[in-house]
């Protein structure tokens, strides 16, 4: 049976990094199960991953189709795509570091979200929609697939428990002791111990720390039980 998928430059590519599948997988941010399904031409390479592969390495996208030379994206006059030029892009970019990547893409990133939220309370107002609301919740179905598609969870929670805040409370003793009774593991986790010898009226303040939780969508600045 004949194979209608549209050739790609996949393997060209990967050959120039000398990675396996699986390394350049890593490199590209994808499934070897992707990248070998565009190799062996089971699956055709989607705009949306030209794209991304694009961006993470400085290849003209179009020249990931068919079976032609590799490009350096936006080069005039063209130049091949080499090693070299995938490490200049890189630092061009994307920064020394990922922790410098990171900052560098933040802000633009930052700044796209607000346009588009601005833009959606203005669209509300001027036709009577609501489009505020899905533009919302489409970021908050964005960021829970993103975490899930690039395995991000234990990260996320690495970087939560660096926003940790101290929550006090002062209750009387009977209080804590009701509290004890109805909910130990909080009492437990305020640290608090029971003396029989004090009274119920007795005031008694303790705290705990607390960390924010992954909500997308809502607020992870502060402390939260």
């Amino acid at each position: 049976m004949k194979n209608n998928t549209p050739p790609n430059n996949v393997r060209a590519l990967r050959k120039i990094f000398r990675q396996t599948q699986a390394e350049f997988a890593a490199t590209i941010g994808a499934s070897k199960d992707a990248v070998v399904s565009w190799e062996n031409g089971r699956n055709p390479l989607s705009a949306g991953f030209a794209r991304r592969i694009s961006h993470a390495t400085g290849v003209d996208e179009k020249s990931l189709a068919g079976t032609g030379p590799l490009w350096v994206q936006l080069s005039l006059p063209r130049r091949p795509f080499t090693r070299e030029e995938y490490q200049l892009h890189r630092k061009k970019y994307w920064g020394n570091s990922d922790q410098h990547s990171a900052v560098r893409q933040l802000g633009p990133c930052v700044d796209a979200l607000e346009l588009i939220i601005r833009a959606a309370a203005l669209a509300g107002e001027a036709e009577g929609t609501v489009p505020l609301a899905g533009v919302r919740d489409s970021f908050v179905q964005w960021c829970r697939q993103a975490a899930e598609d690039f395995n991000l969870i234990k990260y996320i929670d690495a970087q939560l428990e660096q926003r940790k805040s101290r929550l006090e409370l002062t209750k009387s003793l009977g209080q804590w002791r009701e509290m004890a009774r109805q909910d130990p593991k909080l009492a437990r986790d305020f640290g608090f111990k029971d003396d029989p010898k004090r009274a119920d009226q007795e005031a008694l303040t303790l705290g705990m720390e607390t960390f924010p939780s992954w909500e997308p969508g809502w607020d992870m600045r502060r402390g939260k039980r």
